[in-house]
């Protein structure tokens, strides 16, 4: 994805919605007709009533409801059996329940006191349909490894399992916090939906993993490699990902028709099953642009080629799309599907893709889905959506994140979360023997990308450092190193919490008109810190150097104690200073005036030699940005014109993110995992208009209006 989905009568029931082009919707998916049979082994073992208890079996959890109390525990059943998560639902006893559906495939019990619905799929997912305002309080019962949010959706992991939460109302202030006992709480308005997806809801299949391998071919000329080169990829591999979209459709915005026409595509076919392989093709629900409001920016030459499209990240276009993923298994057979980029921003929509194109391809299909962002903007995903999905890519365009053993783990390799095998997008730096080794560490898998195939070192080191290791003992690695982490939860939880409590008093810094208070002496307080870097922007730049865009001629100017940029909104100026020491905050004072950048805005960013970084601004729609390693972070408001302080900080563990209108009192925006490595020797800093990506590139073809902004006083600690 490039940013920086049973048929019968699932199809007539969706069809109306197909009709307003509206998206699947947490209420929606409540019918029980809809998805009322399992799929891909995950079932519905069990559901009765005993006296005042509900108990329902799934393959990969047991509910058991106690309505005399309102108690709801949740297990998991698979790798390590144990509650999980805790649900207090209401504030006393309930009504008893009536089972109206048990199947295979679901359980569907109605609760009249008070009235909510609750439906279990096979999938170990727990639908709550709140028919009257409800209370929900959600205490978890496992350590957190692991977890991330986005709005009301949030995952909780350590290295056996555990829970996700998702919330039809994306609004609502649930309080989440990993590390309290009382992990949320949601006071849900009549006709919300809250999810509860308990982890992992199906086994392993260790077997598979070792066996099938992908050979991932993309060209922005080549779309239907000659025989011979599908011929020798039968050695690397047994399937083939065909991913040129360009090159592959004739219009792969719009529809899935071989541009080489259906003669050509069949060739591809029979060539790649005469070898022994089977093949996937490209197609994204995300960049589906037919009969949508995004149509116009559809393109499909890589001639004068500008900007990548807009997608759809909430789902209206899928009954479009079902309709022509469904014309292309039929008319052109591939062996499977390969999805670049899903609907991010609906996990109902998300999770009815994986259904339904689960559905269509059968259980030997072969499904893969591109998944770097995977709900919202964070690292917050939807196991149950995954589960159904064969592989899972992620990590495009995330370098920096590669050397983080919590990333790999947790978001990319999929073990005791979906169960699906996880994938590591490296498109861009060559695999190393100590990326290879920490990916197999953890359960991770590769691609082995065809451009690598004219590299011999490369190639050896792919079958040497990864392929030989694909054998039961790497099951006895993983789950050695599973042991050991998870042992060491308690002692990691207990160094979050204090760095946690740190972070929420005024830094200890030395800086004019701020607060000083010492942090806890074994996180390194002291009494008083000076910055490392203090720049005033009072005059010419000592140590600095800049970077300014052919499309800007002499942006920069002192005036008034700071420095003033005048430059079109989407190009870059800035200025960039040395460091080569640790860090761990900066505070800048910045100002917006007639500037017109958004991702081109006026912010600070910090480098690191390993290629990750930390940006930091504002942009003319009146939002604060982050930029962290490739997540893009938006929130907050500042107001166009005046100054604003932005102050980021972090230990070990945890990090902030705050704002300030007076350079006093600050406000927190957001908190952040950390990267190991952002606690070693930052690179570099730069301060002005850098780029969401940190940088020296403009936006094409549009550089936008000249306008100007200030930097008016930067430190950095």
């Amino acid at each position: 994805m490039k940013l920086s989905a049973r048929t019968g009568i699932i199809l007539v029931l969706f069809a109306s919605s197909a009709l307003r082009a509206q998206a699947p919707t947490f209420q929606s998916l409540m019918d029980p007709t809809i998805f009322p049979d399992p799929q891909c082994g995950m079932r519905v073992e069990g559901a009765e009533i005993e006296g005042p208890v509900l108990n329902i079996r799934t393959t990969g959890a047991v509910l058991t409801f106690d309505t005399a109390t309102g108690i709801a525990s949740f297990q998991q059943r698979i790798g390590q059996p144990r509650e999980v998560v805790r649900l207090q639902i209401g504030d006393g006893p309930l009504g008893r329940p009536r089972l109206t559906h048990r199947g295979q495939g679901l359980a569907f019990a109605e609760f009249s006191a008070p009235r909510f619905n609750l439906r279990a799929n096979g999938d170990s997912l727990f639908m709550l349909h709140a028919l009257e305002p409800l209370k929900v309080t959600v205490r978890r019962s496992i350590e957190p490894g692991f977890s991330s949010s986005w709005k009301t959706n949030h995952i909780l992991l350590d290295e056996y399992g555990g829970f996700g939460l998702y919330c039809s109302q994306l609004d609502l202030a649930d309080g989440f916090d990993p590390y309290e006992p009382v992990t949320a709480t949601y006071r849900l308005p009549a006709g919300a939906v809250l999810w509860i997806g308990i982890c992992p809801p199906k086994p392993f299949d260790w077997e598979r993993s070792f066996k099938d391998h992908v050979v991932w071919h993309w060209s922005n000329t080549l779309g239907y490699p000659p025989d011979d080169l599908l011929a020798a990829w039968s050695k690397e591999g047994n399937i083939v990902l065909l991913q040129a979209e360009v090159m592959l459709w004739k219009d792969w915005n719009l529809a899935f028709e071989p541009r080489l026409g259906p003669a050509e595509f069949a060739r591809v076919r029979e060539t790649v099953h005469r070898h022994g392989m089977r093949f996937i093709v490209y197609t994204s629900p995300f960049y589906f642009l037919r009969n949508t409001p995004l149509e116009k920016h559809a393109f499909n030459s890589f001639v004068n080629f500008t900007n990548w499209p807009p997608g759809t990240p909430t789902g209206e276009n899928i009954e479009q799309f079902m309709a022509e993923i469904e014309r292309l298994l039929k008319t052109h057979r591939p062996d499977g599907l390969y999805f670049d980029g899903q609907y991010i921003e609906n996990p109902a929509a998300l999770y009815a893709l994986a259904r339904r194109t689960r559905a269509l391809l059968g259980e030997d299909g072969i499904l893969e889905w591109h998944s770097t962002q995977a709900l919202g903007s964070e690292l917050c995903f939807l196991p149950q959506a995954d589960a159904y999905v064969d592989f899972i890519l992620r990590g495009e365009g995330r370098d920096g994140h590669y050397d983080d053993l919590t990333y790999l783990r947790y978001f990319v390799s999929g073990y005791n979360t979906s169960n699906s095998i996880g994938v590591l997008c490296n498109n861009g730096p060559r695999p190393t023997p100590e990326l290879l080794h920490r990916l197999l560490a953890v359960n991770g898998r590769i691609h082995t990308i065809v451009s690598w195939l004219t590299e011999p070192k490369l190639t050896e080191l792919i079958r040497t450092d990864y392929h030989t290791r694909l054998t039961p003992a790497l099951r006895e690695e993983v789950e050695r190193g599973i042991r050991q982490r998870q042992a060491e939860l308690p002692i990691r939880a207990r160094a979050i919490q204090a760095e946690r409590r740190a972070l929420s008093t005024q830094p200890a810094w030395d800086e004019p008109g701020k607060l000083a208070s010492s942090p806890p002496s074994h996180l390194g307080g002291q009494a008083s810190c000076p910055p490392v870097l203090a720049e005033s922007f009072d005059a010419p730049l000592d140590g600095w150097s800049p970077s300014v865009s052919p499309l800007n001629q002499a942006p920069f100017t002192f005036k008034d104690g700071a420095l003033l940029i005048s430059a079109k909104a989407h190009t870059y100026a800035y200025f960039t200073h040395t460091l080569d020491r640790p860090i761990q905050g900066f505070v800048v004072q910045l100002r917006q005036d007639t500037d017109a950048g958004q991702s081109w805005g006026p912010a600070i960013c910090v480098r690191w030699k390993t290629g990750q970084f930390l940006r930091l601004g504002v942009r003319s729609d009146g939002l604060i940005q982050a930029d962290i390693n490739g997540n893009q972070l938006l929130g907050g408001r500042y107001a166009r014109g005046r100054s604003i302080w932005l102050r980021a900080r972090w230990l070990k563990y945890e990090g902030v993110i705050e704002a300030s209108d007076d350079g006093r009192t600050f406000e927190r925006i957001w908190h952040f995992h950390p990267t190991p490595l952002m606690n070693a020797n930052a690179e570099s800093v730069s301060a002005g208009k850098v780029p969401y990506n940190g940088q020296p590139i403009d936006h094409e073809p549009d550089p936008g209006p000249a306008g100007t902004c200030a930097i008016e006083d930067l430190r950095l600690y």
